[in-house]
């Protein structure tokens, strides 16, 4: 039986950018990212648990590019992203 080698993540390149994650004055974590997911982390983006939009929904479902509605916290569907 051949057993693929072992790779340690210190072993693995680290992307370029590192984000800290700061709460009550503490780091409490770091992101490794690459440019564009920093540039938008530190962009000061409004972050919203989407989770329940994705229960159950067949493979390839994605709310990215729908519309957020500030005063109800939600994101919908509009018709820049869903032509008629």
């Amino acid at each position: 039986m051949t057993t693929e080698p072992q790779i340690s993540p210190e072993m693995l390149p680290q992307p370029p950018y590192k984000v800290a994650f700061i709460l009550d004055g503490i780091v409490q974590d770091v992101l490794h990212s690459d440019a564009r997911l920093a540039a938008l982390l530190l962009s000061e983006p409004v972050i919203l648990d989407v989770t329940d939009y994705y229960a159950e929904k067949e493979p390839g479902f994605n709310v990215v590019n729908w519309t957020y509605n500030e005063t109800d916290k939600t994101v919908s569907l509009n018709s820049f992203n869903n032509p008629e």
